[in-house]
């Protein structure tokens, strides 16, 4: 009886223990590919929050102090045009052209997909790392924002 509780304990360990003889790189993906996949994570929320939020609530902003919803999408459009185009090579300095403009519905989710594009585009190539980091960690915070903007809306955000 011993013997056999032996063999199956050693039955259900083996599996296990050459999964820890795998190399690191066997197991994870590089670091570009896990920056992308950061980036479609919290770009898909920003870009379903743009189309979720109602076109006359894009002028809402919680106190006079802060950025409007639609101020708060053209911000990180121009963001991602500034750091997905410094990634692939294209040294820009950083300008507020969409922020500047209409910041209506309309006006902006044409805007914002052609950000987008451009950042796949640099994200695909991972060429020059901290531009995109530095991409994710940007639209992290304003998603933060963007999830209190929706709450005090009444609505619920995408990542809930």
């Amino acid at each position: 009886m011993k013997l056999r509780m032996l063999l199956i304990v050693c039955c259900l360990l083996l599996p296990a223990a050459t999964s820890f003889g795998q190399t690191a790189a066997d197991k994870t993906p590089d670091v570009a590919t896990e920056m992308r996949n950061g980036f479609n994570e919290v770009n898909g929320w920003v870009t379903k929050a743009a189309e979720m939020v109602p076109a006359e609530k894009y002028n809402y902003r919680p106190v006079d102090t802060v950025r409007t919803f639609g101020q708060l999408i053209a911000h990180i459009t121009d963001s991602y045009n500034y750091f997905c185009s410094n990634a692939v090579g294209n040294k820009v300095e950083y300008s507020t052209p969409v922020e500047n403009g209409a910041t209506d519905k309309d006006t902006l989710l044409p805007k914002l997909k052609e950000a987008v594009g451009r950042c796949n585009a640099a994200y695909s190539s991972g060429t020059q790392l901290r531009p995109l980091f530095t991409n994710v960690g940007h639209t992290s915070l304003h998603y933060g924002n963007i999830i209190t903007y929706m709450r005090m809306m009444g609505m619920k955000p995408p990542s809930s």
